[in-house]
């Protein structure tokens, strides 16, 4: 029995016993000739918490900006409480009692201000606010906005910029601020996606508490196993319109099989495959420290023929390792041998030319030039190989590029289409396409599924795979499930230690699960995750600076 039905009366999920705080009547958005939404509605009762799911391109994202106020429809309407509404801008929809958190954290922050100043954000811009600045007033502020979600800064944390903060720490300070507006409707857009699975374990228990108490929310999430936990039905919108609405039964669950036939008109076929062994070695990581302090050392090894996993939460060290790999930060010791030869790479432009590629964990922030075209995003790191002098031969690189995007399963209106007008997985298509026109000798992939529906994480984990027959690939996640969909060898690493090295026959997700929860000491530079209980009334340490290490 899934937990929710425990913890609430059945008879919340009947409509015709609670108010409806949101209902969405017939609505339609195009963009010139694509028709993006077609006659979508839903209707969302007081304390409901309500899933909905859809492929890349199906439309979500538009109608989560026309219900928080950063689009207008063409037609239809929204009621709120029973009334018609209609949002010119986002502030007008954060006045009628709805808040969003959006997938990408920073449509939701100011990087060049201070984690305070973000913080304390609404605060800052009411008209009613002291016209003089005061940093005290302000951090105070952001400590009563932090504490509405259990986060704990200190001092230094507070006065840093936000660009100087992790996703995920970036993510939570805008799921506080939400919060802290005391929404009517909560609007949350994948937002585990920058989160560890105890963060987003809590962030659950507190969403469960404040539907208890009659907070409307509607849940986009591609994962399974989150509908399952959290949600009392799921709406599915594929192609622009809504295919159903699907409640658990009692006891069961939701029926997976009829969920996922209206999300993609098929049944998604299983995963059917078996553990590829390994050829020739390629990379050899010796004595390999991620901190100073890290009382171990380990060795990796990665071979030709086969996909290599690194399974950790946030602070695990995974995303320092592949960094390092790449040459794109140093960490505390090791050696680096690539095939049979010393490879000790001071930058990134040295690793490249040895073949070595990085398709890193954010797409926006480290792999996307915001305004570029398809094509030259894919050809960005070997524009060489398609100049004729000083001057880009654009014919040649468009053909390149269409073949990418064909073999990639790229879907967009053609290799000039700007990358803002591709869905998340389609942009994730063309970060990893960008490096295999390079013919990788190693490819290193941090987290490359995050944000992504499950259509495309199955589109990029047969690239991954076939890539693998000619090349070594390296996974970082953080999703037990993503490592079984993808990896032959599977290697949990925790706070800078391996604590499981399985073949993927011997990787059971109960025994990954109890490896990935070895119990340390937490490090000082460990972010305190959210919590739902009240928090101490003095804010504990907290270390500023990037993301405690992956």
């Amino acid at each position: 029995m899934r937990p929710r039905q425990d913890d609430r009366p059945e008879d919340r999920r009947d409509d015709d016993r609670r108010d409806t705080v949101l209902e969405v009547r017939d609505i339609s958005k195009s963009y010139g000739p694509n028709r993006v939404l077609r006659g979508v509605g839903l209707r969302i009762g007081a304390g409901d918490i309500y899933g909905l799911m859809g492929a890349n391109g199906a439309g979500k994202s538009t109608l989560i900006k026309i219900l928080s106020g950063a689009e207008a429809p063409d037609g239809g309407e929204i009621r709120r409480d029973g009334d018609v509404v209609v949002f010119p801008d986002p502030l007008a929809a954060q006045r009628s009692g709805i808040a969003t958190v959006h997938q990408n954290p920073d449509d939701g922050v100011i990087l060049d201000m201070t984690v305070a100043e973000n913080l304390a954000l609404d605060r800052l811009g009411d008209s009613s606010s002291p016209i003089a600045f005061s940093r005290r007033r302000t951090e105070a502020q952001a400590v009563e906005v932090a504490n509405t979600l259990g986060l704990r800064f200190d001092r230094h944390t507070l006065r840093s910029p936000v660009r100087d903060v992790g996703v995920s720490e970036r993510q939570l300070l805008v799921l506080a601020r939400a919060l802290s507006r005391k929404p009517r409707l909560l609007i949350l857009d994948e937002p585990t996606s920058a989160l560890s699975a105890e963060e987003s374990a809590r962030l659950f228990d507190l969403v469960r508490a404040l539907a208890a108490d009659g907070m409307t929310v509607l849940f986009v999430t591609h994962k399974l196993a989150e509908i399952d936990q959290l949600c009392d039905r799921v709406g599915v919108l594929r192609d622009g319109a809504m295919q159903g609405e699907f409640e658990p039964e009692p006891g069961q669950g939701f029926d997976w099989t009829t969920v996922l036939t209206a999300l993609f008109d098929r049944t998604p076929a299983e995963s059917r495959r078996t553990e590829l062994p390994p050829a020739e070695p390629v990379l050899a990581l010796e004595g390999v420290r991620v901190r100073d302090d890290d009382p171990q050392t380990f060795d990796l090894e990665l071979h030709r023929g086969h996909v290599t996993v690194l399974l950790g939460l946030l602070g695990s060290g995974k995303t320092e390792l592949l960094e390092w790999v790449f040459g794109a930060q140093p960490i505390g010791a090791g050696r680096r041998t690539l095939d049979g030869r010393p490879f000790d790479p001071k930058h990134p432009g040295d690793a490249i030319k040895r073949g070595v590629y990085l398709v890193p964990e954010s797409r926006h922030d480290q792999a996307i030039i915001p305004g570029w075209p398809i094509r030259a995003q894919l050809t960005l790191p070997f524009a060489s190989k398609f100049t004729s002098g000083t001057l880009m031969r654009t014919g040649a690189e468009r053909r390149a590029a269409e073949t990418m995007m064909r073999d990639l399963g790229v879907v967009a209106a053609g290799p000039d289409a700007p990358i803002e007008t591709l869905s998340g997985g389609n942009q994730q298509k063309v970060v990893i396409g960008r490096w295999l026109l390079g013919n990788p000798r190693v490819l290193l992939l941090d987290e490359p599924f995050r944000g992504v529906d499950i259509n495309a994480r199955h589109d990029i984990g047969a690239t991954v795979r076939d890539l693998a027959a000619t090349s070594a690939v390296l996974v970082a996640t953080s999703d037990v499930d993503e490592a079984l969909e993808v990896g032959d060898r599977i290697v949990v690493l925790d706070r800078g230690r391996v604590t499981a090295d399985l073949a993927l026959r011997d990787a059971g997700r109960d025994r990954l699960i109890e490896a990935m929860s070895v119990r340390r000491a937490p490090s000082q530079s460990t972010p305190s995750p959210p919590t739902p209980s009240p928090p101490p009334s003095a804010p504990t340490p907290s270390a500023a600076g990037k993301e405690s290490p992956k």
